[in-house]
């Protein structure tokens, strides 16, 4: 019993051995990184600007000081929101290079959302172009065209003939075959609906995947947050459902994507329909998340804003399980993880704020959207 007791002990050592070895320096370098995030006053003072000039004034002596200068220099804010989106990408590249094979192996695809977003809108501008025969220019100057995981040549998808060429030229990624599988579909219908709708769960698939492949206390930590986003993902699918498609329930159902961590199939159904968002929420809510059932009691008018809700109390849980990564075991993935989310929260709020004050959003609604 004692030969067997030690064994354990050892191979509990080694454990914990191999994990320190593995995110020791990742975990100090990244809470370096994390106290250097802009706090919430900063974007509190850019709300209250009066101007977007006046609002980049906030940022002068921040990494994001080049945005001021990118948008004086061309006068286009798509530029310093493209500016933005290489910049994140960077986080992971640079993170990337620091960590082991599985763990790497998860970096890759959480980046290939990049790619799959960047494919989607080169996909964009060439069906605006040849189906829909309208102009398309300036769209291809918002475009990333350097590698992100594959070597996708976009400049000859934006100025393609055919699917098919789209197709063949995706050969040897992902995405070939969801291109051919649904260009038909989207030539028949005058949407890229399903095709995007396609892209986006093979993004999931290949994430839950990769978390699978991770020990059990990184998978367990993964999964917890990858459900939260996929929760995320599935209320902002049903909110633009029911605002400009205006689907059957049978056809959102087959649209959102499994492995949500509070909203199940179930659920997702009852929201569909929006009637009564307390009772569909409040029994998740209130045992695993006790602190943020006052949002309950937030009186909502019309099924969009009852939706709203929902995404606002998702976001909430994002917070919440990001925070108990942080003060919790430190040595798993669950400091990069967080640390993503952390800086995809700083950046969505500088990038809202920017076209709020381009287009002259007022101050109580850009406040309500950061």
């Amino acid at each position: 019993m004692r030969i067997a007791s030690c064994a354990i002990r050892n191979t509990q050592y080694a454990i914990m051995a191999g994990t320190l070895s593995k995110y020791s320096f990742i975990n100090a370098k990244l809470r370096a990184r994390i106290s250097k995030i802009l706090p919430e006053e900063t974007f509190n003072e850019m709300a209250k600007a009066a101007s977007l000039e006046a609002a980049f004034a906030f940022l002068r002596d921040t990494p994001f000081a080049g945005l001021e200068e990118i948008y004086s220099a061309t006068g286009d804010l798509k530029q310093a929101e493209l500016e933005l989106l290489k910049n994140e990408i960077e986080l992971y590249t640079n993170i990337r290079q620091y960590l082991h094979h599985d763990p790497a192996a998860l970096v890759d695809a959480l980046l290939s959302q990049f790619e799959i977003d960047n494919l989607k809108n080169a996909i964009r501008i060439y069906f605006d172009r040849k189906i829909r025969k309208r102009p398309a220019d300036t769209g291809v100057h918002y475009i990333l065209y350097d590698r992100i995981i594959h070597d996708i040549p976009v400049d000859i998808i934006v100025n393609a003939e055919s699917f098919d060429e789209i197709a063949g030229v995706c050969e040897g990624t992902p995405y070939s075959q969801i291109v051919k599988k649904y260009y038909h579909t989207v030539e028949s219908e005058g949407s890229l609906f399903r095709m995007e709708i396609a892209f986006d769960h093979y993004y999931y698939e290949n994430l839950l995947a990769s978390i699978d492949k991770l020990d059990r206390r990184d998978r367990t930590t993964a999964l917890r947050l990858a459900g939260v986003e996929i929760d995320l993902q599935n209320i902002n699918w049903i909110i633009r459902f029911r605002n400009f498609y205006d689907l059957p329930l049978e056809a959102v159902l087959a649209a959102i994507v499994p492995g949500g961590f509070n909203l199940d199939r179930a659920v997702m159904e009852q929201l569909y329909g929006a009637q009564n968002v307390t009772s569909v929420l409040q029994g998740f809510v209130k045992h695993k998340y006790p602190g943020l059932s006052a949002l309950l009691s937030a009186q909502t008018s019309d099924s969009t804003s009852r939706l709203l809700l929902i995404r606002r109390i998702l976001e909430e849980i994002m917070k919440h399980e990001v925070q108990r990564i942080l003060s919790g075991y430190p040595f798993t993935i669950g400091i990069i993880l967080s640390y993503f989310v952390l800086k995809r929260n700083e950046l969505k709020k500088i990038r809202v704020i920017m076209n709020a004050k381009y287009y002259r959003i007022e101050q109580e609604r850009i406040e309500s959207m950061i």
